[in-house]
């Protein structure tokens, strides 16, 4: 059973030997990303297996190496204090040391 490979770290055992899981390293690190997904999605209980929005963020990660960002978390600064300022035109002030 696939589980059972996943689990004891047989991959190999299951994988095509033409997709190069033997003689590739990032074939195998990605193989190997895909057999955990694939073991977090097939347990039992719906509370361990990942929502399909998780499944894709690692589906694309696996596939740009590490390198996929999910969209920025976007804030609403409307609600913060008055006193909270972005420094766009004014410098910050100086510092008490400084020798100015």
């Amino acid at each position: 059973m696939a589980i059972n490979r996943i689990q004891n770290q047989a991959l190999h055992e299951i994988v095509d030997p033409t997709l190069g899981y033997e003689s590739d390293p990032k074939v195998k690190k990605m193989i190997n990303a895909i057999g955990e997904l694939a073991f977090q999605c097939l347990q039992s209980s719906k509370e361990l297996r990942p929502c399909m929005d998780d499944v894709l963020e690692t589906l694309l990660d696996i596939q740009s190496d590490g390198k996929h960002k999910s969209k920025p978390e976007v804030m609403d600064i409307s609600s913060l204090a008055d006193d909270v300022v972005l420094l766009n035109h004014d410098p910050p002030p100086l510092s008490p040391d400084s020798n100015l």
